[in-house]
């Protein structure tokens, strides 16, 4: 019976702490850190009500009128109020990560000019070079009131470990139940040196840097030598920001006892490895998307060239090394500028949720939710950069839908284990081999790597040709390739997942361990593939003449390694390839207890219902819909021993999860596969009364054309947030009673459906279709829809008049653009109900 409570109390624990965890995050910043128990207290509660998992402190700059309020960072008063947090947070349910610093990145006050971030110049008189390093001056950005100061030198470990024991003497003794310390994405301007470069240089390189200062006075690198030396300055700074930066940060958290979050993504590093150092690595989906989900749309104010699209392939530099390492969680920065502020809808905020998740996110943080006084007037408290998901948000009300949705497709996916095939070689040495930017750095930038960054080349191609045929692959790194095993003619990483071959891109750059290690995996049995040509060069300058030798003498190992066509290689290689992706359709595979996993969504137009084939084996098929919270099997037919089809539908917007079963259940329910028949147009006289919102409540109306709210004869309605009530009588023949979906179109933003009294629910994203039951359809119906609308047109009332609500420090208010904020400059944003209004029934 002890062992029963025991083992009891163990799954109880599991339980709980997955919860935590399988619901979304978000970055909670603190203006000001101005505070009060009251206001966390009723926070915390609401945010917990609200379906979020936790809350990750930043403080920031703060409010204008609000100083007295202000809590200086790391003071007795400031670290008393995170210890009533925490507690507050434990009696909600919710997890707290904490930023070891203010805004970011590192620094503040304790930051002297020797500890602060330096950069190098190289001068030249009379045939003799000398370099020189000073501080950059950069100041801690979006600073909160306490930690302002110089950025800390990343590349300098005494200092690391002097800004971290400032953390240990204000924690004291006390233990503060923090989940994970925090290093936001590397935003560290200029800085390229440190005060013992040049003997870290030696300790790593092998020589000196000192008699080839004429090669760092270079802006481009032209010559072999001047291209090695350039690749063993930017490999060295990467060496020390991944052992004597992240490592040090790392281990000091761990011996406090906490996880760590780490943006590794900006770094002048392979940030593969620096991920790999964190207990959660975290990437970033920043910018709008176009997708060509039909209704879908993004801001048309986003600046492409300016900021990049965001992709799955950059989410998958954090997860494939949570794969390859064997991390359970990986975080992603969610929703930053999706739109300008107060216009991003929920219907916009999932296709990037499902993207993350096809990128291997399990873990989602919102980005973001500033803390806001409960009676703070509207539009409260804000960040500069959008998305605002807190109370004030258009969306609040309708947010538990988003959240239970993300909960339950990562309570999937986190206790799921990776299955891709392929590892993909991350070619870092073909980058390194050159001078760089203007700091003369190469700094893996989210922003830019899929517009003119490594993503943005033959490796990118690659790439995206894996990814277009069905083929699921990680990255990896040479260290990370290092640190595998070979067995049974596969490599089998950190993580302890098998993969059975490795491709390498385009590259001319490559280590000569890394050659020869590649050429033991193919003695071993592990398929090796080279696209298009071999590499041509080994890095390293020191000694570099023996080991281009020793490089050249192992490039006939590969003479059949070479593919023209890499598709063709890796099916010919027995490698699995999904057709899914040819139907249009986006995935993930994963691993579970009962099989292999499926997420899958349809983020365009060309699939609606259909077959599709899935390169697994089992005994049952079993379809998940996370949105709507419906399970069952379905049938399916073995085409090959590795391959079988199944149908579904899946229209422009939706998503599912397909297991594919070692074991068939015993007495469960088929999945109910619905297929469109008979379209009937839902026409009559419309009643539309305004029921809440502001500034002002709009006249009833009514029409027989339904039309945005800002074309109404009423002219408050052009400034109206809020929600307003349709109601429609409609008849049906009785052989038109059948099961069937009511289509609401184009809906602007959010929706909450009764027919004939009863409630059929909130919607929320594309498509807005709900399913009716022929026993809630009559002869004579009335259909009550209740629309809410975007705040825009609200708060561009508000700058018309005047209202003083832009009052924050630092940047204060900017829009899309990073212009100051003015929407009084806006044309009324489309609101309401747009339709056309169709119910379709079931063959």
């Amino acid at each position: 019976m002890k062992r029963f409570v025991i083992l009891l109390l163990l799954i109880t624990s599991q339980v709980s702490a997955q919860v935590s965890t399988t619901k979304p995050w978000a970055y909670w910043w603190w203006m000001g850190s101005a505070v009060t128990k009251d206001g966390i207290s009723q926070n915390l509660k609401e945010y917990a009500q609200a379906g979020f998992g936790g809350m990750h402190i930043i403080p920031i700059y703060g409010v204008k009128g609000e100083e007295n309020k202000f809590l200086p960072f790391l003071s007795q008063e400031w670290l008393e109020m995170l210890d009533f947090t925490l507690k507050e947070a434990k009696k909600n349910n919710l997890g707290i990560d904490l930023t070891l610093g203010t805004g970011w990145p590192f620094g503040g006050k304790s930051v002297s000019t020797a500890d602060a971030a330096q950069a190098f110049r190289v001068t030249e008189h009379n045939g003799q070079y000398m370099l020189t390093f000073a501080p950059t001056n950069q100041k801690v950005k979006r600073a909160a009131p306490g930690g302002e100061g110089l950025v800390l030198d990343p590349f300098n470990k005494a200092a690391l470990e002097r800004y971290l024991q400032t953390f240990q003497d204000a924690f004291g003794q006390k233990d503060y139940p923090v989940r994970a310390f925090y290093n936001d994405s590397y935003e560290v301007y200029g800085a390229n040196w440190t005060a013992n470069f040049f003997q870290r240089f030696k300790d790593l390189r092998g020589y000196e840097l000192q008699q080839h200062l004429d090669v760092l006075a270079k802006e481009k690198a032209e010559s072999q030598r001047e291209k090695l030396i350039w690749g063993d300055y930017n490999e060295t700074l990467s060496d020390i920001l991944r052992d004597d930066f992240t490592k040090t940060w790392t281990g000091w958290s761990k011996k406090q006892g906490k996880l760590t979050r780490n943006e590794a993504h900006g770094s002048p590093a392979n940030i593969l490895d620096l991920y790999a150092l964190a207990d959660i690595p975290e990437s970033e989906f920043f910018g709008s998307k176009p997708y060509d989900i039909p209704l879908s749309r993004i801001d048309p104010d986003y600046e492409e060239k300016r900021f990049g699209v965001p992709d799955a392939l950059v989410l998958k530099l954090a997860s494939s090394v949570a794969h390859v390492t064997g991390k359970k969680l990986v975080s992603s920065e969610t929703a930053t500028w999706l739109g300008n502020h107060f216009k991003v809808s929920l219907s916009q905020v999932k296709p990037i949720i499902d993207e993350s998740f096809i990128g291997g996110i399990n873990h989602i943080f919102y980005h973001g939710l500033p803390y806001s006084p409960p009676n703070e007037p509207f539009p409260g408290w804000l960040f500069y950069a959008s998305t605002n998901f807190n109370q004030q948000s258009h969306f609040w009300d309708y947010l538990p839908e988003l959240n239970n949705y993300i909960a339950r497709c990562q309570e999937k996916l986190q206790n799921s284990k990776p299955d891709n095939d392929i590892l993909m070689y991350f070619p870092i040495y073909d980058l390194w081999q050159s001078v760089g930017n203007k700091a003369k750095t190469h700094a893996i930038d989210v922003h830019a790597i899929m517009k003119d960054g490594m993503l943005k080349s033959a490796f990118g191609d690659a790439c995206k040709t894996l990814m277009a045929n069905g083929f699921s692959f990680d990255f990896i790194s040479d260290l990370q390739l290092k640190n595998s095993q070979i067995n049974n003619k596969q490599l089998v990483t950190q993580g302890k997942h098998a993969y059975k071959a490795i491709v390498v891109p385009p590259v001319q750059y490559i280590p000569l361990a890394t050659l020869a290690y590649l050429e033991k995996c193919k003695k071993a049995g592990i398929s090796v593939f080279f696209i298009n040509h071999l590499p041509t060069t080994a890095t390293g300058f020191k000694d570099w003449d023996k080991h281009q030798k020793l490089f050249e003498q192992l490039l006939p190992t590969f003479s059949y390694s070479v593919s023209s066509d890499i598709i063709s290689s890796l099916q010919t290689a027995k490698i699995r390839k999904e057709k899914l992706s040819e139907a249009g359709l986006s995935f993930i595979r994963k691993k579970n207890i009962n099989g292999t996993l499926y997420f899958v969504s349809n983020l365009g137009n060309q699939f609606r219902q259909g077959t599709i084939q899935l390169a697994a084996t089992g005994r049952a098929v079993r379809i998940y819909d996370a949105l709507h919270q419906k399970s069952g099997l379905v049938s399916f037919k073995r085409i090959a021993s590795d391959l079988l089809e199944i149908p579904i539908t899946l229209y422009g917007g939706q998503s599912i999860f397909i297991e594919v079963l070692n074991h068939k259940p015993a007495n469960e329910k088929a999945f109910e596969m619905k297929k469109p028949g008979k379209t009937i147009p839902l026409k009559g006289r419309w009643k539309v009364d305004f029921i809440k919102g502001q500034p002002f409540i709009p006249n009833s109306f009514q029409t027989d054309t339904l039309q945005s709210w800002e074309n109404l004869s009423d002219s408050t309605a052009q400034y109206f947030s809020g929600t307003a009530r349709y109601h429609l009588t409609f008849s049906l023949d009785k052989s038109e009673i059948k099961n069937s979906w009511i289509d609401l179109g184009d809906v602007r933003e959010m929706a909450s459906v009764k027919l004939n009294g009863k409630d059929l629910g909130k919607y929320w994203s594309l498509p807005f279709r709900i399913p009716v039951a022929a026993d809630n359809l009559s002869t004579t119906n009335k259909l009550e829809i209740e629309v809410t609308n975007l705040s825009a047109n609200r708060i561009r009332y508000l700058d018309k008049t005047g209202v003083n609500w832009k009052k924050f420090y630092d940047t204060n208010m900017v829009d899309i653009k990073y212009q100051p904020f003015n929407a009084a400059e806006w044309k009324p944003v489309t609101s309401g109900l747009l339709g056309p209004i169709r119910l379709i029934s079931e063959q």
